[in-house]
């Protein structure tokens, strides 16, 4: 029995019982068994590319249907946010991009807005 299974049964409850998140999102909810997940394709890479050129950002649930792409919204994003934005930066940072960070870090800790906002002035 696991943790999980274990809190459920206190209830009354069984696992199978319990409301799916998917269940309480209306008409974003997606068949699951539909989507695809894993590592992205060229093909998809260019498709999500493509779209947001012609459309732009933003409603990434219907963006991810309109596109034709069987990913969720939140991974379109992602996607999108983190690998395939043009102005995302690759590679190395810098020595003084370093001691930059060292430097914020020991001011404000992990306080990661402040960080972000010196960070890309």
């Amino acid at each position: 029995m696991d943790y999980h299974h274990h809190q459920y049964v206190d209830f009354g409850l069984r696992r199978e019982d319990s409301i799916d998140s998917n269940d309480r999102k209306g008409d974003e909810n997606i068949n699951n068994l539909d989507l695809k997940r894993g590592s992205w394709t060229v093909e998809e890479d260019f498709t999500l590319m493509n779209h947001i050129a012609l459309h732009g950002e933003g409603r990434w649930n219907s963006l991810a249907r309109s596109a034709g792409l069987k990913r969720t919204g939140k991974s379109c994003r992602l996607r999108w946010l983190n690998y395939l934005r043009p102005d995302v930066r690759r590679g190395n940072i810098t020595l003084e991009e370093q001691l930059l960070i060292l430097q914020l870090h020991s001011r404000w800790g992990n306080r990661y807005v402040h960080l972000y906002i010196i960070y890309t002035r």
